[in-house]
């Protein structure tokens, strides 16, 4: 859960968990030694004419830096992220969210409940290595129809991430505003969603026999690529020390 600290009447504070700090923090060293082991042992098979095996060294190095970019990115997120929820208004430190991805540049906004007309919410499915992912998104809609992303969880709850939901529902409740939900969209590619954002949000609903399609194959496939990463990484490594010891 996100560590929250409640003070004076209607005070809160949300901030991720130190411990997602600690694992994002671990995921991300190990992510590097595994890019370096993979550029390293590219250029070790190159200048022993071994092309082949070199070339699957370098994409081990190419997944590792695309893997270590969004351990990054949310581990600098889980350092900066914070949303307080005032008596009158609520002050957000929070990235420019590129779908369900934490971006640069932070922005700090303070959101008088008396100025929002509605917050809204919705399921977002993005694609990441061909695998779907469910992801649920908040959003602030202000009576000059000015639009503010709150965040992102994930569909399960389970998710140590700030409850992004849950603030959605607290801040509705100081505003008197409806929380609206629009459905479930399926939106770009998670890399392709770093350059052209999330869907607008009039984008058409998919259909409830979609989505649960789209679940199934979720569950699925990351348990493949997790299984496969697992067994490359490995065997890879072994292959490397024997080239070594020969």
């Amino acid at each position: 859960m996100a560590n929250v600290e409640a003070g004076a009447g209607e005070v809160l504070n949300y901030k991720p968990p130190r411990g997602l700090q600690t694992i994002l923090s671990v995921t991300f060293f190990f992510l590097l030694l595994f890019m370096v082991n993979g550029i390293a042992g590219s250029i070790w098979l190159a200048t022993r004419h071994l092309p082949f095996d070199a070339v699957i060294f370098f994409m081990m190095f190419v997944i590792g830096s695309i893997l270590l970019l969004y351990a990054g990115l949310f581990l600098f997120a889980a350092s900066h992220s914070e949303v307080h929820l005032g008596p009158q208004r609520a002050t957000l430190v929070l990235p420019n969210w590129r779908g369900p991805t934490p971006f640069f540049p932070y922005m700090e906004a303070r959101v008088p409940y008396k100025d929002l007309a509605a917050v809204e919410t919705r399921l977002e499915v993005y694609r990441y290595f061909v695998i779907p992912v469910i992801v649920k998104s908040s959003c602030l809609v202000r009576k000059d129809g000015e639009r503010l992303t709150l965040g992102y969880v994930q569909e399960t709850p389970q998710d140590p991430w700030i409850p992004f939901h849950t603030i959605a529902e607290q801040i509705a409740e100081r505003a008197g505003v409806p929380v609206i939900n629009k459905g479930v969209v399926e939106c770009t590619p998670g890399l392709r969603a770093l350059i052209q954002d999330e869907p607008g949000w009039d984008a058409p609903e998919i259909a409830p026999d979609r989505l649960q399609k789209i679940r199934k194959m979720e569950r699925i496939g990351w348990t493949v690529l997790i299984a496969l990463l697992v067994i490359v990484a490995v065997t890879a490594v072994g292959f490397q020390v024997s080239r070594f010891v020969g």
